[in-house]
């Protein structure tokens, strides 16, 4: 039995063959994605970040001690 009349029962139909190529897109965009943020790890100071103000809680004023 020759390669193509193995190959013969995997015959996909067009919507079959692009989802499947939909879905082997996003896999090699996401371990792309996943290489890419482990080489440039984020940075504390980043310059598009926006940076939060914590609130300090209120500190009452210090009693004089009799």
């Amino acid at each position: 039995m020759n390669l193509r009349a193995r190959l013969g029962m995997f015959v996909l139909t067009r919507q079959e063959q692009r989802a499947i190529a939909f879905i082997v897109l996003m896999l090699v965009l996401g371990l792309a994605t996943r290489h890419y943020r482990h080489r440039h790890p984020k940075s504390a100071n980043s310059p598009n970040e926006t940076v939060r103000a914590v609130p300090t809680p209120t500190l009452a004023p210090a009693k004089n001690p009799p």
